[in-house]
């Protein structure tokens, strides 16, 4: 009889998975390589597959455009992460690449709570190539690096 009054009880909660709605943040870019050549163009194209590489591999993720971002002017934390929260998200990704050379670049990675604002977690990755391909090896290795923490 405790059995069925407990699995009656149960049933009653609502359902809940334990993921966390991961709200990705648009990738900005420093580039200090001095290039003479203008890549604006290239490199905007690479930070949309970045961050499209790790909307297709971090579960439960989504975009928050560059249009929704602009309300926040200036851009704070505070800003960003309740715009995230708005969303429906429970942690907001931000990434900053830096590019020193034509073939070496950095991904400075954050993942924090919406509600606190605290650090979830912290990832700096170095990658080779600034090509579309690099862009997304850094993409699926960043979301790989994540779903690793996440165990």
């Amino acid at each position: 009889m405790r059995n069925v009054i407990a699995a009656v009880l149960l049933a009653a909660l609502p359902a809940t998975t334990g993921a966390q709605q991961v709200g990705i943040l648009p990738v900005k870019l420093l580039d200090t390589s001095r290039e003479a050549r203008d890549q604006q163009q290239d490199h905007q194209r690479r930070m949309d597959i970045l961050a499209e590489t790790l909307l297709s591999e971090i579960d439960d993720a989504s975009l928050i455009g560059a249009d929704v971002v602009a309300t926040c002017s200036p851009e704070t934390t505070e800003c960003l992460l309740g715009l995230a929260r708005d969303s429906g998200d429970d942690q907001a990704l931000f990434i900053v690449a830096q590019k020193t050379s034509t073939l070496i670049l950095q991904l400075f990675a954050n993942l924090v709570d919406t509600e606190s604002g605290d650090l979830i977690l912290s990832r700096n990755l170095n990658f080779r190539g600034d090509n579309d391909d690099a862009w997304r090896r850094a993409g699926r290795f960043l979301a790989r690096q994540m779903r690793e923490a996440g165990e």
